[in-house]
């Protein structure tokens, strides 16, 4: 395992390398306010026979903040596209947690034919079922010089039971740029997931902690979507039960053609 950092549109970009063999390879997506290496575990496992490749976005971990200052998911779908051409991936796998699983779904719409598979853990839920103040009110206080304490705050609150996980969610928040941390939820306060979920039309699972298993989950919009539920975790199920997590990527990539 070794991480390489390689200059990207926007600035340069941390991706963490291991694996090896000729099976298709695995692109790994952490979740917003985090860092790649909240999918260390996952790497060794399922390296075995594929290349795998973890991606700190931009404005997260050892990742350099956008110049261009766009944390959009069409923006952070332009670091899968350096990625892609960095690592010279033809065709591959995207593994995206929480809200990371909107921009593989804006890459995968665009370039179906690169993306042999989506496979989302605890994605983001529909922002619209928020009401407007709600919304109006998390961006406020983001935007704030408290930033860090707020999203930290919220964080504690959705980490689950494991005081180490949450100690390391909350210390991998903290190497975030604050201008990332924001943008990435003016992103999500504005996202309307439909036309992605429409447009991408290949393989695609999620599996979903029993928080989120609610009605305004992605699958509530889309009910042919498969997906399974994970209960006794936090939002970070890769840290929380990191085997059941290995079972089904592993189940997910044996399925795709």
């Amino acid at each position: 395992m070794k991480q390489t950092l390689f200059a990207g549109t926007q600035g340069n970009l941390a991706v963490i390398e291991a694996g090896h063999g000729e099976g298709l390879p695995v692109l790994f997506l952490h979740a917003d306010s985090g860092r790649a290496s909240q999918w260390a575990e996952m790497l060794e496992p399922i390296g075995r026979g594929r290349k795998v490749y973890a991606l700190d976005s931009r404005g997260s971990g050892d990742s350099s903040p956008a110049a261009d200052a766009d944390y959009s998911y069409a923006g952070r779908a332009q670091d899968i596209i350096d990625t892609a051409a960095a690592f010279k991936l033809e065709r591959f796998i995207i593994v995206a947690h929480s809200g990371s699983g909107a921009a593989a779904l804006d890459y995968a719409a665009k370039y179906a034919d690169r993306v042999a598979g989506v496979f989302l853990l605890d994605p983001a839920t529909d922002p619209r079922a928020l009401p407007d103040e709600v919304r109006a009110g998390m961006l406020e206080a983001l935007a704030g010089p408290a930033s860090l304490d707020v999203q930290q705050g919220f964080y504690a609150t959705i980490a689950g039971n494991n005081v180490k996980v949450t100690s390391r969610v909350l210390e991998d928040c903290a190497a975030v740029d604050a201008a990332a941390r924001l943008g990435f939820a003016v992103a999500f306060a504005n996202w309307n997931p439909e036309p992605a979920l429409d447009a991408w039309k290949g393989p695609v699972f999620l599996l979903v902690s029993s928080a989120n298993d609610n009605p305004d989950a992605l699958y509530a919009l889309r009910p042919e979507l498969p997906h399974a539920v994970v209960a006794d975790t936090g939002h970070w199920i890769q840290l929380d039960q990191p085997e059941k997590v290995e079972r089904e990527i592993l189940r997910f990539i044996a399925s795709v053609r």
